[in-house]
């Protein structure tokens, strides 16, 4: 599991499989033990912030687009 700071781009995973999304966001701020509030900026809603969990987002450097094949 990852940690995050303030900052960080990351990609937010799919729910039931956790496969990587083409949405991206900015952590803007850490709520609670395990959630985060991530500025989303891209996709439908963009410009809205989101709670989620640190299990439903990645940092975009671990992420490797080859890996999706």
């Amino acid at each position: 599991m990852s940690i995050f700071v303030k900052g960080d781009i990351v990609i937010l995973l799919d729910r039931p499989l956790g496969h990587p999304t083409k949405i991206k966001g900015v952590v803007v701020g850490h709520v609670g033990s395990e959630n985060y509030n991530i500025l989303l900026t891209n996709g439908f809603g963009k410009g809205n912030i989101k709670r989620v969990s640190s299990l439903e987002i990645k940092k975009e450097e671990e992420y490797d687009e080859k890996q999706e094949d």
